[in-house]
């Protein structure tokens, strides 16, 4: 995406005009290096996003309100006791980069009227938000930084804020342009402007050159080429103002896939109204997908740990199993021996009889102990007939353990995949917290409310969908009633389902609407036909291991179905 100064200035300039004059309402850090400010202007709402994420760093109006935590970080805090209530006088470039300054008229402690600036670098893995104080001092930043040898500065409170230095000719600086392009000999044109000007992004380098008439493979530049070039150049730099200005997305099927301050080249553009709205449209996806990866990162990894950790267990428990084998062979020996007392001497090492145990009595020879007795052979045989019979009936039970916690386990595995609000991350990491994959798990904030399960709204019907065990537990068993109907795919992991509907008979089709729900939340989503098991809630028993969730039941029927998310019908709780 071509986050470069070309497009950041005309963002900027689109910002100005639509929130200069508006008073800041609220303000919210949903995400560690995120933020979202309520802007009231000309009559109208408005939410801007600020984003430092190093693999989307972005700024745009959003029509989204995302989930607060409990506790506002002490950056979200300064921002309110500095900004909330303060008038927005400007939007504009600092300097020649890739830095909107939100410029702001306020007040501080003592009621005095002071400019404050909220200063947006968005650079990569260097992008920052830092709040600048009346004096120019760095008030407070998103992301500290003591010293930096990359950008050689420093960011903390107290110090003077100062812009990264740049290396490149800024677009403005005519003369030195013209000088550099006079040093052209070949190559790519638009990565020789990429590599000496600063603000420029490869495919809007490329496009300036489509702009200017000239090839990008040209050996050479006349006067008349350089002319054209930085005409073409001067247009972009204040493509805002300009007739190029027209806010669009390049589409890939159905997808978005970048956002461009007018069509770039060939390809299937779609325009848009404003260029914020091009850059909410093209990342979204984006957006929710890195956000998501972020927040399960941790939880992935204590979940494989401890998958890993209980299949070693598991791999230990059945080769324990496998010794127990000798069990009867044991007991056979200890009798054998006990039958032949007579025959055996202090000091023999085998005994050879015959086996009573086989039909065709064959001989058998049996190991012995030279430095034991006969009989002291006799009980060793039958001491390690006990211990393997102990051992036996032990290492069942804890493969039997075993396997029914791995088995609830993999079902969180899929609940990891789905969450996607604080509540929910929250509650699946008390889950991994009660099964031991977390030994230290910090507390949980009682002010955050539980997450809500998935409502759909199928003919008439409340429909609730369960997205990790707990919200299985609590639909289930706190929120459904006995005359509800739940559901659940046959022999998979999946989410519980519960028809609202008060002991009334179901229609079939809608019986097969949630069926076909129930299935594509389950492990089998990706199969053609799913077994789907329902019943009348009151028939839906806890199982007795009493894990979250896990459910025994009687007297159902099944449908089979094909797994469809039927997303038209969720009415996302409203």
């Amino acid at each position: 995406m071509p986050n470069d100064f070309v497009t950041i200035k005309a963002l900027a300039g689109e910002l100005s005009d639509m929130l200069s004059g508006g008073k800041i309402n609220k303000i919210y850090m949903p995400e560690k290096d995120e933020v979202t400010i309520s802007v009231r202007a000309r009559g109208e709402n408005y939410l801007l996003c600020i984003s430092t994420n190093p693999q989307n760093p972005r700024m745009h109006l959003t029509t989204e309100k995302k989930e607060n935590p409990p506790v506002a970080p002490g950056f979200c805090m300064y921002l309110r006791k500095y900004f909330t209530g303060g008038t927005i006088t400007d939007i504009g470039i600092r300097g020649e980069d890739r830095i909107i300054s939100l410029n702001v008229t306020s007040r501080n402690e003592m009621h005095d009227e002071i400019n404050i600036s909220l200063v947006a670098e968005m650079m990569g893995r260097y992008s920052n938000l830092i709040a600048v104080d009346n004096n120019g001092n760095i008030g407070a930043a998103i992301k500290q930084v003591p010293f930096d040898t990359a950008t050689k500065r420093c960011i903390l409170p107290g110090i003077k804020y100062s812009a990264p230095p740049q290396s490149k000719i800024p677009p403005s600086d005519k003369s030195a342009l013209t000088a550099a392009l006079e040093s052209y000999n070949g190559g790519k044109l638009s990565l020789f402007i990429t590599e000496k000007f600063a603000g420029y992004s490869k495919l809007t380098a490329a496009f300036a050159v489509k702009l200017a008439g000239l090839d990008d493979n040209a050996e050479s530049l006349s006067e008349k080429d350089a002319a054209a070039l930085l005409d073409a150049l001067g247009k972009l730099d204040d493509v805002y103002a300009s007739p190029l200005f027209s806010p669009c997305c390049l589409k890939k099927g159905e997808e978005y896939t970048d956002y461009f301050v007018c069509p770039y080249g060939d390809g299937e553009y779609e325009s848009f109204p404003t260029l914020s709205r091009c850059i909410e449209r093209a990342t979204a996806a984006r957006e929710k997908s890195e956000r998501h990866r972020e927040h399960t990162r941790e939880l992935n990894r204590y979940y494989k740990n401890f998958i890993a950790r209980e299949e070693k267990k598991l791999a230990k428990s059945r080769a324990r199993l496998k010794e127990c084998e000798d069990t009867e062979y044991c007991r056979k020996c200890g009798d054998l021996i006990t039958i032949n007392l007579y025959a055996i001497k202090r000091g023999d090492k085998v005994l050879s009889a015959t086996d009573v145990y086989d039909p065709e009595g064959k001989t058998v020879e049996v190991e012995l102990d030279p430095s034991l007795s006969p009989q002291q052979n006799a009980q060793a045989y039958y001491k390690k007939y006990a211990k393997l019979k102990r051992t036996f009936v032990a290492v069942s039970r804890q493969i039997e353990e075993t396997l029914q916690t791995l088995d609830y386990a993999r079902d969180i595995g899929r609940a990891i995949e789905m969450c996607s609000t604080s509540a929910e991350y929250a509650e699946i990491e008390s889950e991994l917290a009660q099964l031991g994959a977390i030994r230290k798990k910090r507390a949980l904030d009682k002010r955050m409310k539980p997450a809500k399960p998935l409502e759909y709204a199928v003919d008439g019907y409340k429909v609730l969908v369960g997205k990790n065990n707990l919200q299985n537990e609590r639909i289930t068993f706190k929120i459904a009633q006995g005359g509800d109907i739940w559901m659940h795919a046959k022999d998979a992991h999946g989410s519980h389902l519960i028809i609202i509907c008060s002991g009334e008979e179901v229609p079939e089709k809608t019986l097969a609407v949630c069926a076909e729900i129930a299935a594509y939340y389950s492990q089998s989503a990706q199969a053609d036909k799913v077994t789907v098991d329902y019943t009348r809630r009151k028939r839906v028993k806890r199982h007795p291991s009493g894990k979250p969730a896990l459910v025994v039941y009687t007297e159902y029927k099944s449908l089979s179905v094909k797994p469809c998310a039927h997303t038209e019908l969720l009415t996302d709780g409203k």
